[in-house]
């Protein structure tokens, strides 16, 4: 950080590099209150003493340094979740004293490549505006035949209508989502999906004055938007540029490299385009879990759509070298491995539907095959969402999101929530692998349930990435982790209780432990499974109890209405920076489906009431796992492909308003 001298003597040029604080500023708790007041609030206060007022180019130089907390806090995982709930209130009172000396003027001087709009719009808020920002068209679907509106709003939403060929419309699907920062909703951005199938013009009204409206991101004005200037469209040229601007597929092809480079993306259309290819790989759908590993939600709604919907021309990507591959090989599955024929596959496909978020753009330049991207992709999720993972999902531009919780869905689709997603994208269908847990468990005997599963989730930060081997292994059975879960593991009671109950003990460590297996000392009497070694819904299905901490696997639990224990030693430095991750709409102890314990004793205790209970669910837990878990009727697999095919379908007309 800079010294809080160079404010007060206004020497801009060494705040001029405004560099974002390394990691462990971020981690340091003086980094939100008492260097705010240090380095943002005395130096404010010393030149308000000596000159009346923050000069201009101070004012910029101040934001450029205070943005850093709003746009990292913006990141995935970010490492501002440092901030506890209970240290906000101070954080957001420093930051609006400093914002009262920083004029709207600089905020809008503020360079937009350096600073995001929504972060300019956060600090904004400070200033307690009652406004809303220019009407951005920001993208099209021109299978449904709708186009995406989106604004800012300060204060209270404005009236809105939508006149569209002059006649008022309703939005076919429209949220509020919230702009939260550090424990905070600072405002709000108003996200609408309007229907305009075949529709020229377009006029958009809120507080009963004609908005701006723009195609695409719209510039920041700090200002009310019925008074913000510069040139706009015609409401009769709007529709027919943001067709234009966002045409089929994932964007237009950009310039190609040049040389070989250049050369290769034209061979590789080419090849694409070849009647050979187009025939083979016509309207195919495209599944896959992870590269190197499948029995995930693809993987069971791959098998169900070849054997309920043979017309389908379904393909499954996977490595050659994946345990996987000769078992899926051996029942017939389509495998296609890295390599020229999956690009093909790809470019020609008409769906993706991963388990995972990451392939979006099939694994393909979207700035050089963009315009050839026609697929529509399905994310259907690993397992049930509980953390708020918006900083992470909310970029990512699914075409269908697939939810399985009432509470869950309403937390990504729900106004006021994180998430950009409205019911257009978002389906509750449940997970396609969960058909086949309920199948297992109803014909699994009742002397073959006698395991108890313990299946930890991973942690952040256990050793340094850097270290050598032998280093990181230390430092991994050094941590509170591998100690905690050590303990467990070899305690003689634990042991006791479960020989005692013919229970046997099973390990299933987070795929990052299995390296660091060795750590953990296992007695002869816990048996050790990984994902590789194991098919996953077998050992749930023979599990009678679970043990675990964070991991969403326990709504897997839920599904077969068994036993959960939740071992939570590391709780308060989990979410307060521990893991980076952020506390969604699940509370443990208000939601979770059985007891959650912060010490060995407490677990131990949990454990033996389990078993007096003759290893039953409580009523309680009961109760939480159906209203968690309703859709228990194996049809899965089929909500979900109803999803799929719905995304290319045009929305049925929506009702128009008389004014």
């Amino acid at each position: 950080m800079t010294p809080a001298s160079s404010f007060g003597k206004h020497e801009l040029s060494q705040v001029d590099a405004a560099a974002e604080p390394g990691l462990a500023a971020w981690r340091d708790p003086a980094t939100y209150d008492s260097v705010l007041v240090q380095e943002f609030v005395t130096p404010i206060q010393e030149a308000v003493r000596h000159h009346g007022g923050v000069p201009p180019a101070l004012q910029v130089q101040i934001l450029r340094r205070l943005h850093w907390y709003f746009t990292a806090d913006l990141r995935e995982r970010a490492p501002t979740v440092a901030l506890t709930e209970s240290m906000a209130p101070a954080f957001h009172d420093r930051v609006r004293q400093i914002m009262q000396h920083v004029e709207m003027d600089a905020l809008q001087a503020l360079d937009s490549l350096e600073v995001g709009t929504e972060v300019r719009h956060a600090l904004l808020s400070y200033k307690a505006p009652a406004l809303y920002s220019a009407v951005a068209l920001d993208a099209y679907d021109h299978d449904q035949g709708l186009v995406r509106l989106s604004y800012y709003v300060h204060g209270d939403p404005p009236d809105e209508a939508f006149l569209v060929d002059g006649t008022p419309k309703q939005p076919a699907y429209a949220k509020y989502r919230a702009c939260r920062f550090f424990h905070r909703m600072l405002l709000r951005q108003r996200i609408v999906w309007l229907p305009v199938i075949g529709a020229t013009t377009l006029e958009v009204r809120l507080a009963d004055q004609v908005a701006p409206v723009g195609v695409g991101p719209q510039a920041f004005a700090a200002g009310p938007a019925s008074g913000q200037s510069g040139p706009r469209l015609r409401a009769t040229a709007l529709l027919a540029s943001v067709r234009v601007a966002y045409p089929p597929g994932k964007g237009g092809q950009q310039p190609l490299p040049p040389g070989w480079n250049g050369w290769k993306v034209r061979l590789l259309r080419s090849l694409a385009g070849t009647p050979l290819a187009r025939k083979r790989f016509a309207r195919a759908w495209v599944f896959l879990d992870r590269e190197e590993d499948a029995d995930d939600n693809a993987e069971h709604l791959y098998r169900w759509v070849r054997a309920h919907h043979p017309e389908i021309n379904a393909w499954f990507l996977l490595s050659r070298s994946s345990p996987d591959w000769s078992r899926l090989a051996s029942e017939g599955f389509r495998l296609v491995p890295p390599g020229l024929m999956r690009k093909l596959l790809i470019l020609n496909s008409e769906h993706i539907i991963s388990s995972h978020a990451e392939y979006v753009f099939g694994g393909m330049e979207r700035h050089l095959f963009g315009d050839a991207m026609r697929w529509r992709y399905t994310f259907l999720q690993h397992g049930v969402t509980v953390n708020d993972v918006s900083h992470w999902l909310g970029p990512s531009e699914f075409d269908c999101f697939i939810t399985s919780s009432p509470a869950e869905h309403a937390s990504v689709v729900g106004d006021d929530t994180a998430y950009p997603y409205t019911e257009r994208e978002v389906r509750r269908a449940g997970l396609p692998r969960h058909d086949r847990l309920v199948q297992i468990a109803r014909r699994m005997p009742a002397t073959q349930v006698n395991a108890l599963l313990v299946m930890p989730t991973w942690r952040s930060g256990l050793f340094d990435e850097g270290g050598a081997e032998q280093e990181r292994i230390d430092q991994f059975a050094a941590s509170d982790y591998a100690r905690h879960w050590r303990a467990l593991l070899r305690n003689e009671e634990f042991r006791q209780l479960a020989a005692e109950h013919g229970q046997r003990l099973i390990f299933m460590p987070h795929p990052n432990a299995v390296p660091y297996i060795d750590t953990f000392d296992l007695p002869c009497h816990v048996e050790f499974a990984t994902k590789a070694t194991s098919r996953m819904q077998d050992m749930f299905a023979r599990s009678a109890g679970f043990i675990t901490d964070y991991t969403s696997v326990a709504f897997d639990m839920a599904m077969l209405r068994r036993p959960v224990c939740y071992y939570q030693f590391d709780r308060a430095h989990f979410y307060s920076g521990g893991h980076n991750w952020r506390v969604g709409y699940f509370d443990y102890e208000r939601d979770g489906f059985g007891p959650v314990a912060q010490t060995e004793a407490e677990l131990l205790e949990h454990l033996r009431r389990y078993f007096a209970n003759d290893a039953q669910v409580e009523p309680k837990y009961l109760a939480r796992m159906t209203k968690a878990m309703p859709l228990h009727d194996g049809q899965a697999c089929a909500r979900v492909f109803k999803s799929i095919l719905d995304i290319r379908r045009s929305v049925p007309g929506v009702a128009t308003l008389d004014l």
